[in-house]
Parts: structure tokens; C-alpha cells; sequence
């Protein structure tokens, strides 16, 4: 049965010259190698430092584009008042992205977009009280893709060449590419991660 486009603006839509054939959608198969993605580490970013109002030194990047994780630690009785910590750097088609993460008291709080890399991690709103709380900032297990997909539509995944038995969990965005990423259901190990999906 021959397929041709359809002249309308949905590009996953066809039509056919065969007799009474409907067919609604088409889709694009990616396959897609995610790099070699380190375990999930707290503090790649930023080690331990003392909570700050500003600019924090950034210590190395993500190893591959992926969420960004802060961990509060209260360092002596008193948790001070946290603020929020302004993480800004680009997504993987090397656009500024800005994400704003508030941190939670001796907890990990973990991003949504994905960072290509970071440029700068700026604190605000902090308080101190009974102690200078320290945080340190990291990459968490949210891989960022290189579509913006409408629907999550995943097929199979590899980790070192090993078909996963769990499919991976997949956020998609129409319209932010940053916030189209995938989790492994088998943690990140720095070895070669593979996806297949619909676009």
C-alpha cells in the first residue's frame, strides 16, 4: 500500500491511493546514543560549600546533558532559610537555559531540564541561623534527548550494549527541549547508553 504526505500542517499525518485506506499517523524512529552517562553525583558541580547570597565556583560540568541535583546538609542545630539556588548554562542545541531549584532542608532536590552545561550557580534568599549550612550541587539521572517529542513514545534501550528489560522512563516537551529526557531503570554506570524511540 503506497503512502504519500498529506497536504496539511501535521506533518505525521499520510494518506494512500489504496481504496478505503485510512492511516492517521506516521512517525520518525530515532535511535539515539545518550553518551556514556556517569553515576549520579552530588557533587560534580559544586562540592561542599557553605551556603551562600551569590555566585558559587563551579567545579566541572555534566558529562553528558542531564539534570541538576542540590543536597542541604545542616551543620548545626538550626536549619537556616534555604532560599533557592539559580542554575543557568545550555541545553544540547547549545541554547541558555535557566532552571530555579529549591533546595529542601537535609534532602536532595532534584532538577528537570537538562544541562549541557552550566555557566553559573547563583544563591538567593539565604538566611543563616544557628550555623552556615553547606550544600553541594551534582547531576541527577535525567539524560537530556535531542527532540522536542510530543507524546513519549519509547521502544527499547541498551546500557553497554545490554538490552534493558525495563523500558526507561521518557518526560517529553513539544515545545522546551531541555525538558525531554530519559531514566534508565538500570543506573548509569559510564558506559554506552542507547535509546530507540517515536518521533
Amino acid at each position: 500500500m503506497p503512502l504519500y504526505p498529506k497536504k496539511v500542517l501535521n506533518q505525521r499525518h499520510a494518506q494512500s491511493n489504496a481504496s478505503g485506506a485510512v492511516v492517521n499517523h506516521t512517525y520518525e524512529v530515532i535511535c539515539a546514543t545518550l553518551g556514556s552517562p556517569v553515576v549520579d553525583d552530588v557533587d560534580r558541580i559544586v562540592t561542599v560549600a557553605n551556603m551562600i547570597n551569590g555566585a558559587y565556583t563551579i567545579a566541572a560540568q555534566p558529562d553528558v546533558p542531564r539534570n541538576i541535583t542540590v543536597t542541604h546538609l545542616t551543620v548545626v542545630v538550626g536549619t537556616d532559610d534555604l532560599g533557592t539556588i539559580t542554575v543557568t548554562g545550555t541545553d544540547r542545541a547549545d541554547q541558555v537555559i535557566t532552571e530555579v531549584i529549591t533546595p529542601g532542608a537535609d534532602a536532595l532536590v532534584a532538577g528537570t531540564l537538562a544541562f549541557k552545561t552550566v555557566t553559573s550557580i547563583v544563591g538567593a534568599g539565604w538566611v543563616i541561623a544557628g550555623g552556615n549550612d553547606t550544600i553541594t550541587v551534582g547531576v541527577g539521572s535525567l539524560v537530556g534527548l535531542s527532540d522536542k517529542l510530543g507524546e513519549a513514545r519509547i521502544l527499547q534501550a541498551w546500557l553497554n550494549n545490554t538490552l534493558e528489560a525495563v523500558l526507561p522512563a521518557l518526560t517529553v516537551s513539544a515545545t522546551v527541549l531541555s525538558l525531554n529526557t530519559v531514566d534508565f531503570a538500570t543506573a548509569w554506570d559510564g558506559t554506552v547508553a542507547d535509546v530507540v524511540y517515536l518521533k
